[in-house]
């Protein structure tokens, strides 16, 4: 059996769906599963046990050719698409529900097309079976599971299986040796910044935060990020008065898995680098305000999501029109009550 998943962004939401593959595989060991997903997120998905071949939908390069060579760009995705087709897959199951997810499955040619009966942008009208979602509100991980019922797949446990390489454990390694930092503090990560401003904390308040790990928990603290998150760390670490370290920017996404896996905690706020964490096991403390921590927080209970009482959170837009009441809302003290917890309970 030919099986083909379809998750194609955004980091965390491939995390989220990586538990999917696991129990595909558990149920049809001897298939051959193939993901299809866009290059952002592609690294999560190499050396997993659970995929047997990874292809890369090129949409953001066919976007940016299409401006200006419509007719070449075209007749690239056609090609791709027809490769796509001789893989004659027996099954496309799409837990992304979108128009551009279900349309992959559609032009796949797979035999059999399964996808979420409460998919948008009219993608259930690629689906050949149509997957009953339940109303109440469930984390994605748990809705990702429930659309694979529709090819008989179900988990008992939730599993990512993030594998490094052995060379990506050797440039962990390197990192942390950089930084000369060993076993004899406890290591705390921090990713301060989101892909949406509406997120975010507030810089002063995580250099607050990291001194008093620094100075008052004895503490390594290590901020991560992307490449555009790397000015906006160095200003929180230009507010504190402790030293602590900048890896934004410096890490691939696996490598940046081996940084959390080596963490006795991390912090951040909703972004696919506080569910990379999760992915480790790694202990998380969460800040949330827009977004909402039943369907896209910290998967598990070993973790702790702070958020306020503020009547416009989970309001679900990019850019606050409240002056960030909601995040504004949890203090520095609440932080470090949880970050407390969390390091004298050891959990």
């Amino acid at each position: 059996m030919k099986i083909l998943l379809i998750r194609l962004s955004a980091i965390g939401d491939v995390i989220h769906a990586l538990p999917v593959a696991k129990a595909t595989r558990e149920r049809y060991p001897d298939a051959e599963i193939t993901w299809i997903v866009e290059d952002k997120a592609k690294d999560l998905l190499i050396g997993n046990p659970n995929i047997d071949n990874i292809i890369i939908l090129p949409k953001e390069e066919w976007k940016k050719e299409f401006r200006n060579q419509k007719w070449s760009t075209l007749k690239k995705a056609q090609n791709f698409f027809k490769k796509l087709k001789r893989q004659q897959f027996d099954i496309a199951l799409d837990v992304h529900g979108l128009f551009k997810s279900a349309l992959t499955a559609y032009l796949s040619g797979a035999k059999r097309k399964v996808g979420p009966a409460n998919g948008r942008e009219g993608s259930t009208l690629f689906y050949q079976q149509k997957v009953k979602l339940p109303t109440a509100e469930i984390h994605q991980i748990d809705r990702n599971l429930q659309i694979a019922h529709g090819i008989d797949v179900k988990a008992d446990t939730v599993a990512f299986d993030i594998t490094l390489l052995p060379e990506e454990e050797k440039r962990v390694a390197q990192l942390l040796e950089e930084f000369s930092i060993n076993d004899r503090k406890r290591l705390v990560t921090i990713n301060p910044y989101t892909s949406w401003s509406s997120k975010n904390w507030l810089d002063q308040r995580w250099a607050e935060v990291a001194d008093n790990l620094i100075r008052d928990l004895n503490c390594e603290v290590i901020f991560t990020g992307s490449p555009a998150d790397r000015a906006g760390v160095i200003k929180i670490i230009d507010l504190m008065e402790e030293r602590a370290h900048n890896l934004a920017g410096r890490t691939d996404l696996k490598e940046l898995a081996g940084i959390y896996d080596k963490a006795d905690l991390f912090i951040g706020c909703d972004t696919g680098p506080m569910h990379l964490a999760v992915a480790m096991a790694t202990p998380v403390i969460a800040l949330f305000g827009p977004t909402n921590p039943i369907t896209h927080g910290p998967y598990g209970e070993n973790n702790i999501v702070l958020s306020s009482e503020s009547k416009c959170k989970c309001c679900w837009k990019r850019v606050c029109q409240h002056n960030k009441e909601c995040m504004k809302a949890i203090s520095v003290d609440q932080l470090l009550k949880a970050v407390n917890l969390m390091l004298r309970s050891g959990s």
